[in-house]
This record gives structure tokens, C-alpha cells and sequence, in this order.
């Protein structure tokens, strides 16, 4: 039977079509941009070879895709070397755009066999299309992380707040702790998070309705230094607010301490000053902007708070919050009237209006209205001593959004990407839509940064445990009974670390005090704190605690803060030719110690005086420093010299033998 040629005429045309789209596949494959990119790597390889052997290696090299298969890390496949081929390769260092080698870092280039691509700098590790790959073409998945977040790739796997060589990320967590990021929204390694803000109860003790009303407008207007950040409120809003909290009742005993200081008369100013400055407060608060700014503003404190609460909250700050950072002086009375008279009068806004810190006269109506807005703003999550009442999302997954599902709101000018609109909820949070609780923070643009790194780390999916890179964990004994209370009263985590706990304002851990420093030592440093290094503008607080409190603190450390491998005695069984000072006298001159450090009368300001040396610290800990200074602060300027252990030990002789005490070191406590 024969076909008929209409049935012939399309078989015809369909056998054509096939064989069409069977020639265009392999024809697809043959112009894929990265064949001529792998053609012009070997051309410019061969190019840049140092031997004809080396550069017929690249000419001989076939074009192919190029593939990292990981298993083990989320069954990851990265194509990214089928374009960029130098990453490895040393020959090119400085070559242009996709050829280059790949920068230096901790993993790179010795790690790419475990770690790949896209787990350190995102995108789309199957594709070969630069647009696919990049994540730029239209549903194309997760883009690339831009250059100036991609250290956010070091905290899928870093989980601890400080990342060696990543700066960045770093400073990102710190500021979501210092801001209270973990009060609202809820983040893995961070769910028992508790404010340092006051609470309520005494607010009306302390300030004035004026007062008051600013700090709600703009509190850093009022302090620089404020974590608290600007809601962005309404009139009406804070007029309500300041009547709900002057309705907070204060408890019995503050209000006793507040009204019993208010019956006494100032004190002398002139020894208040002097005994401010013996104190120390900008190793923690500012003044004019000069100190280190953990702590509040000064400058204007005496227009925002009353005389009577001034002089109560020095007295026993921990009465008021206990979660303050600040330490519980050992003022005598007579001080504390000198220290407010002081304060009172050079530290107040002179511009201020005279009715700044009266009382409020509470109107019931607008202090339930208040009460409601602290509760829908999320007050409650800082300012209560329950647990946190987060009533933000959580953000444990907020790495890996995607960006259709976010809410750009009227925001034409954000680009479409997460971390574009991650930058713009922290610069203008309510820009992004109706009906936002979120307040505004005031993030510098490096902070800003900072912050969104610190987001972007926060992944879907967790990275399997090999990766998972857990710090050492330090052992944070913190003693009990009297000692603890010592601890507490003087507040020594506020400034130093022991094992993983504490803050970072002083550069000296207590984790191993008792084999750095001596018992008598400490005891007299306790008492009357001086100087140690001239360059630091953070220093020890006078606190003036008694002498048998430095003498139970020094003996705690001698007790308890001791590190087995720091040797007690590092002479025991060394020949006597090791204990030659006029030896290590010689070593200390050849090596130029003094251009960092004082010894006698001259020197460099870097390092920490000598001329107590060997009062102040024990030979082991000398010893064990000049063998590795880097191991006991990864940051430190001092060279690893090498040392021998006969030269170590020669040198720790002769500054075991500086024993001059400071002037300033003279006196006692209370």
C-alpha cells in the first residue's frame, strides 16, 4: 500500500526537525563560554610558564568541566573551577579577572578539596553558565554572597562569637549581643540571652518627666554611648510611656535608699574630683566623648538624674540592676557626697530647661495607655526580669531566604537581593512596610556591614559536624562563697575573662593569674591600682576594697587561676650557668628590648614597664613568655625571638632581678 505524499511530506519534515535539535545539543556544548575561557587559560598559562615543559602542560590540557564532589558537606557539587582554573595555581598570581589565584586565607588554597566553592562564597556549584552560576538569571536559586559579606561563609561553620581572621564577622555578633538583637528574635547558642537594661522600678527615682521624654525620643541624642534604640515613637505615644512608667511603683528598700541619701547635704566637690579620677570611670563610661564607652555618657548625667539617686546608685549600683556591669565601690559616705557633688556640678546640660527632672503627676488614663505600648513595642523583652518575651522572627535561617519572598514594600531603590534588604531594615527598619515594630539602631555603614555578615552566617541548613568548628572550651571556675562575692561586688568579669566568661575591656585574663603574678604583688595592686601600660587608655579602677579583701582575692588566684603546664620553677634541674643575669642582661640589650619597653629610666611606652618585673611576676610565666609570646595572646606585637631554653632562662634571670616599686604603688585601702 502506498503512503500518500501528504503523510510523506510530514514524516520528512519531522525526521528533519529531529535531526535539528539532535545537531543543536552537541552545537550548544560546543559554544558554552567556558570552552574558549579554558582555551585562553591554557594559551595564557603557556604564556606565563618559567620552563617549555611546564607550558606544554597547558597547551596539552583538554577542555572539560571540572567538578568538586563533596559528599560529606551536604553531598555538594561545585563546577566553579571549570572557569576559574588559576584558583591554584600559583603561576597565576596577578593574572586578570577569572584566571587569577585564588587570595590567601586559612583554607585557601590548601583546603578546596574539602571546603569547594560555594560553601564559603554561595551561588549555585552545578551550573556553568556564569549567570546560573552567579545566581543573577531568573529563578537561578541562591546568588553569590557580595565581597564585602563574605566572611558570613566563616560562620556556617564558626559558631563562636570571635573568628580569627574574621574581623568583620566578628564585630557583627558582638554588636547583636551589645544591641540586644537576642532579646527580641531567637538565635541558636543564644536562647538564655538576658538585657542589661535597668528595670522600671526605679526609673521614677532616678530622672524627671522631661528627662524622661527625651531619652524616649531619641536615646541616643541624650547618650552616644545608649544601646537602647529609638522607636521612632509618637508624641502622644511618649507622653503615655512616661505616665505608665512613673506609675511603676519602685520597691520599698530603693525607696528608702533614694529618700535617705535626699536628706543629706553635699560634700565637697574639689576632693570628688580628685577621688573620680582615682576611680577610673572612663576606663569604662565617656566623657565628651573621651573613654572607652561601654558604659554611659557622663558629661550631662547630673541633668538627667537626681542628686538623691545619683548618690544612692554609687553607693550599691547592683541594688537598682542587678545585671549592671558596674562595680560596687568601697566609698566611704563621706566620698560618695564629695563624688555627686562633683558630679552635680560640672557634669549637667546647662541648656537644659529648669523643670527637666521633676516628677510626673500620673494621669491613670495615659498610664494604661502606656502600659499597652510597652507591651506592643516589646519593651518586656529588656526591661523584665522574666525570661526574654522575643516577639521578633526567628532568624535562625535568615542566611539563606530568598529574596522573592521578602517584603520590599516601596522601596524602589533596594536592589533585589537579601543582603540589599537586610542593609535597609537595619538603616530605616519601619521603610519596609506598614505596621513594623522593629526600631531603629543607628548602625554606622560599618556596622551596618557588620551586622548583615553576622545575618548572613545564620544558614538553613546546619553544616554537618566535621565542619562544624566548636572553640575550645576554657574552664570558667568562678569560686563560690566569700570570694564569689567578691567577684560580684566588684564586678571583675565586667572588665576580665576567665576561661570562656567575662568581658573584654581589660587585655588581661584571669584564667592563669596565680602563675603570671605574685601573691604580694597582687595583694598591694588590689589595694591601690596603678598603671601598668602607659598606652592604654582602659586601666584599673581604684576600688577600694580593704586589705583583707585584696588579701582573700590574691589568695584566690594563687589557688585557683593556675595553668599545670606554666613551671613553677623554671631553674629546678637546669645548670647554675642558667641563673647569669649578667648573661641575660646582654640578651636583653642585643635583642632591644627597650624600644618597646621601659628599664630604668629609659625606653619605648608599647610594652609594659620592667622595672618591677621580678616583684610583680613569677619566673615560670616570664619564661614561658619569652619561649612563645604568641601563645598566650595571638594578637601580641612581641617578636618570637626563639629562644633557646639556656637563653629563655638566662634572660628571665636578670628581670627577676627589676624589684624597683612604683611611687604610686604606696597606700592602703579602706
Amino acid at each position: 500500500m502506498e503512503i500518500p505524499v501528504p503523510l510523506r511530506r510530514l514524516f520528512a519534515i519531522t525526521s528533519i526537525l529531529f535531526f535539528v535539535v539532535l545537531a543543536i545539543s552537541p552545537l550548544k556544548n560546543a559554544l558554552r563560554p567556558y570552552r574558549s575561557i579554558q582555551r585562553e587559560y591554557a594559551r595564557l598559562g603557556a604564556a606565563r610558564a618559567k620552563s617549555q615543559k611546564v607550558a606544554q602542560t597547558y597547551q596539552s590540557r583538554s577542555v572539560a568541566i571540572q567538578q568538586i564532589w563533596l559528599p560529606g558537606l551536604q553531598n555538594r557539587v561545585d563546577r566553579c573551577t571549570t572557569c576559574h582554573l588559576g584558583v591554584q595555581d600559583e603561576n597565576m598570581a596577578g593574572a586578570p579577572g577569572v584566571f587569577r589565584l585564588h587570595s590567601r586565607s586559612f583554607h585557601t588554597p590548601k583546603d578546596f578539596d574539602r571546603f569547594g566553592c560555594t560553601s564559603c562564597h554561595g551561588g549555585q556549584g552545578l551550573a556553568t553558565l556564569e549567570e546560573d552560576a552567579h545566581g543573577h538569571a531568573e529563578n537561578a536559586g541562591s546568588p553569590m554572597t557580595p565581597l564585602p559579606f563574605i566572611e558570613s561563609g566563616c560562620g556556617r561553620c564558626h559558631t563562636g562569637e570571635q573568628v580569627a581572621g574574621a574581623a568583620i564577622l566578628s564585630k557583627g555578633r558582638k554588636l547583636m549581643e551589645k544591641a540586644g538583637c537576642f532579646s527580641c528574635h531567637l538565635v541558636k547558642g543564644h536562647e538564655g540571652f538576658r538585657s542589661e537594661a535597668p528595670p522600671l522600678e526605679s526609673i521614677a527615682l532616678k530622672t524627671g518627666g522631661e528627662a524622661l521624654k527625651r531619652w524616649l525620643k531619641d536615646p541616643k541624642g541624650l547618650d552616644p554611648n545608649a544601646s537602647m534604640p529609638n522607636f521612632r515613637l509618637a508624641d502622644a505615644d511618649i507622653e503615655a510611656l512616661t505616665h505608665f512608667i512613673f506609675n511603676t511603683k519602685p520597691s520599698r528598700l530603693l525607696s528608702e535608699k533614694v529618700s535617705s541619701a535626699g536628706a543629706e547635704k553635699l560634700g565637697d566637690a574639689v576632693n570628688g574630683k580628685k577621688i573620680f579620677a582615682e576611680a577610673r570611670c572612663i576606663s569604662c563610661h565617656t566623657l565628651e566623648g573621651k573613654g572607652n564607652g561601654s558604659a554611659p555618657e557622663l558629661s550631662k548625667v547630673a541633668s538627667r538624674a537626681t542628686q538623691p539617686w545619683l548618690l544612692a546608685f554609687i553607693r550599691d549600683p547592683q541594688a537598682f540592676n542587678p545585671r549592671t556591669r558596674m562595680p560596687r565601690f568601697g566609698f566611704s559616705e563621706a566620698d560618695t557626697r564629695d563624688v555627686v557633688a562633683y558630679i552635680v556640678s560640672e557634669f549637667k546640660d546647662f541648656e537644659a530647661p529648669p523643670d527637666m527632672l521633676n516628677p510626673v503627676h500620673v494621669n491613670q488614663t495615659l498610664a494604661e495607655k502606656g502600659q499597652k505600648l510597652f507591651r506592643q513595642f516589646g519593651c518586656t523583652a529588656c526591661h523584665t526580669s522574666d525570661a526574654a518575651d522575643r516577639i521578633g522572627p526567628e532568624l535562625n535561617r535568615i542566611g539563606d531566604k530568598r529574596a522573592a519572598s521578602l517584603d520590599f514594600g516601596k522601596r524602589k531603590d533596594v536592589k533585589h537581593t537579601l543582603p540589599a534588604w537586610l542593609q535597609a531594615k537595619l538603616e530605616d527598619p519601619r521603610s519596609l512596610g506598614q505596621g513594623l515594630k522593629m526600631p531603629a539602631y543607628g548602625f554606622s555603614p560599618e556596622e551596618n556591614r557588620a551586622v548583615v555578615t553576622a545575618l548572613l552566617s545564620l544558614g538553613a541548613e546546619p553544616v554537618p559536624d566535621r565542619y562544624q568548628h566548636q572553640p575550645a572550651t576554657r574552664a570558667s571556675l568562678v569560686p563560690g562563697g566569700a570570694v564569689g562575692a567578691l567577684f560580684e561586688r566588684y564586678r571583675c568579669l565586667s572588665c576580665h575573662q576567665i576561661g570562656d566568661k567575662g568581658g573584654d575591656i581589660s587585655t588581661a585574663p584571669l584564667t592563669a593569674e596565680g602563675s603570671k603574678v605574685k601573691k604580694d604583688w597582687v595583694a598591694e595592686y588590689l589595694l591601690l591600682s596603678y598603671t601598668i601600660r602607659p598606652i592604654l587608655t582602659d586601666r584599673m579602677p581604684v576600688f577600694r576594697m580593704t586589705k583583707e579583701e585584696a588579701a582573700l582575692l590574691a589568695n584566690a588566684f594563687e589557688t585557683f587561676y593556675l595553668d599545670p603546664s606554666i613551671p613553677e620553677d623554671p631553674f629546678a634541674g637546669q645548670p647554675a650557668s642558667s641563673r647569669d643575669p649578667a648573661e641575660g642582661k646582654h640578651i636583653f640589650d642585643t635583642l632591644g628590648c627597650k624600644a618597646c619597653h621601659i628599664q630604668g629610666e629609659k625606653g619605648g611606652y608599647y610594652g609594659p614597664p620592667l622595672n618591677e618585673a621580678g616583684r610583680r611576676l613569677k619566673p615560670g610565666w616570664t619564661y614561658s613568655w619569652l619561649k612563645s609570646p604568641q601563645r598566650w595572646r595571638a594578637d601580641v606585637r612581641c617578636p618570637n625571638y626563639g629562644l633557646t631554653d639556656a637563653d629563655a632562662l638566662k634572660l628571665t634571670s636578670f628581670l627577676q632581678t627589676l624589684v624597683q616599686k612604683p611611687n604610686s604603688a604606696k597606700g592602703g585601702g579602706r
